[in-house]
């Protein structure tokens, strides 16, 4: 654990936004599992990462973690590993809706119903981010919380390293002290003539998407320029925040407050930080062998160099390859020049236009209660391979479409059908039919693994209806 930092006199709270998706690192990132749960570049995932960051400079009781709800078991987890009373840091949004109505969902914990904000200071950090030099990010942070503590909105700029076109902008304006600058203008994402224009100016930033501000001049901007949002916030006192998320408008916080209001900063920033936003950037960070080739997992490689090689299911034989990547995992494959990276989000939109799942999740889903994976599916019937974690279990469930078969390979199963139960061990087995309630827990000391046979005509996660859930799941959802 980083050394911390020496706790300030004035209280300093930090909202971490967990909820991305991350599709320009398909296929490893996927909607169920995206990038900041990952570990791309160490053993730590990057939300794990970010949060040991954050607590060298925030109290933990002042640190709060927004995802969305698909992820929330999966980031207290994480969370868990790192310090078991961090998993009641994180906060849940019933479906994404951008980065501003995540931010008030946090601001919600930090000031109580009924205040403006009063003087409390606050940090937004995306979860997906690289950033080295502790003490250099500290001092930018301190320096940025001085000026919000003034009433400035603040963000960091990043000196720009190669005209990137995948970033978004910043130019600063006149110096307000060292190393801080008013902003002129945000710019959106350029095209590499405006970003080479940019990189040899000098007075241009990437956007690091960090921002810091006092919760009072943050309110008043949401009152003043969303008003739909202000609404929602108002009503807070009497409704839960979470009633009516959905109809919210899909807001950033660049393009709802900061792009529009007055007296806004930039501090430049004192540390290295890369978004690693895209598979160039996982090769330009990665540790590269005497070819230059960037290679993890199962990889056989013969004369091919700098080429990014990653392998997380079965073995990836190369070839003769230069400056491309092969990314494999046990469903999908890319493969693509190192310079054509930015087309991934391509090919994600084109997959899930076509209904694919490979969008969606990997064949292993992590659950609250442990994990499944599909071995194997066809017309009619699937295949998975369950594991239900020590003390676990699912919802008292059923479905309309499919039976099922459950065969124990390894464990106790604790199996409950039609409101009756039985114990069974390694190779019993059980059938459930059709319309059927039924549930599974594991009443063991070790992980409980048995196979799951599906038939029917409906085969897909959205066939259940949860009768009972120990995890407050909604009715419709998957085991």
């Amino acid at each position: 654990m980083p050394k911390k930092r020496s706790a300030p006199k004035q209280a300093r709270h930090a909202i971490i936004l967990a909820g991305g998706s991350g599709t320009r690192l398909w296929p490893l990132s996927r909607n169920l599992f995206p990038k900041q749960l990952l570990a791309l570049n160490g053993e730590l995932t990057l939300l794990q990462q970010t949060v040991r960051r954050v607590l060298t400079a925030f109290a933990p009781q002042n640190v709060w973690v927004v995802t969305n709800e698909e992820h929330v078991f999966e980031v207290r987890s994480q969370l868990r590993s790192l310090d078991p009373g961090l998993d009641a840091r994180v906060l849940a949004e019933p479906l994404a809706r951008n980065t501003l109505p995540a931010v008030l969902l946090g601001l919600d914990r930090i000031v109580p119903a009924g205040d403006d904000g009063g003087q409390a200071l606050v940090a937004v950090f995306p979860s997906d981010h690289l950033l080295e030099d502790m003490d250099g990010f500290g001092r930018s942070l301190d320096q940025a919380m001085g000026l919000a503590g003034q009433g400035l909105f603040v963000t960091f700029g990043v000196q720009p390293r190669k005209p990137e076109t995948g970033y978004g902008y910043i130019t600063r304006g006149r110096k307000l002290e060292d190393g801080a600058f008013e902003v002129e203008r945000f710019i959106e994402k350029p095209r590499l003539e405006k970003a080479m224009e940019f990189l040899k100016s000098g007075r241009h930033y990437w956007n690091s998407g960090v921002f810091v501000f006092r919760a009072r001049e943050f309110l008043c901007a949401v009152d003043r320029f969303t008003p739909e949002l202000s609404a929602w916030w108002a009503a807070r006192a009497e409704v839960p925040m979470t009633q009516g998320y959905g109809a919210l408008p899909n807001l950033s916080v660049d393009y709802g407050i900061a792009e529009k209001i007055d007296g806004i900063a930039v501090v430049e920033a004192r540390f290295d930080w890369d978004d690693l936003g895209n598979w160039e950037a996982i090769y330009r960070l990665g540790k590269k062998d005497e070819n230059g080739n960037v290679i993890q997992g199962d990889v056989l490689a013969m004369d091919c160099r700098d080429c990014l090689l990653i392998s997380k299911g079965g073995k990836l034989a190369v070839v003769g390859l230069s400056g491309m990547i092969m990314i494999q995992t046990r469903d999908a494959t890319l493969t693509c020049p190192l310079t054509e990276v930015q087309r991934v989000k391509e090919v994600v939109a084109l997959l899930k236009s076509q209904g694919s799942q490979l969008v969606e999740s990997h064949l292993t889903v992590k659950r609250p209660w442990g994990s499944y994976s599909v071995l194997e599916e066809g017309p009619h019937y699937k295949i998975k391979r369950i594991e239900v974690l020590p003390g676990a279990r699912l919802s008292l469930q059923m479905h309309h479409h499919r039976s099922e078969h459950w065969v124990v390979v390894s464990g106790t199963a604790m199996v409950e059908i039609g409101g009756v139960e039985q114990l069974l061990v390694e190779n019993q087995a059980v059938d459930i039919a059709k319309a059927t309630t039924h549930r599974l827990a594991n009443p063991g000391k070790v992980p409980l693994e048995i196979i799951e046979i599906q038939s029917g005509p409906y085969l897909e996660e959205d066939d259940i209806v949860r009768f009972d859930d120990v995890y407050g799941r909604v009715k419709h959802e998957d085991s």
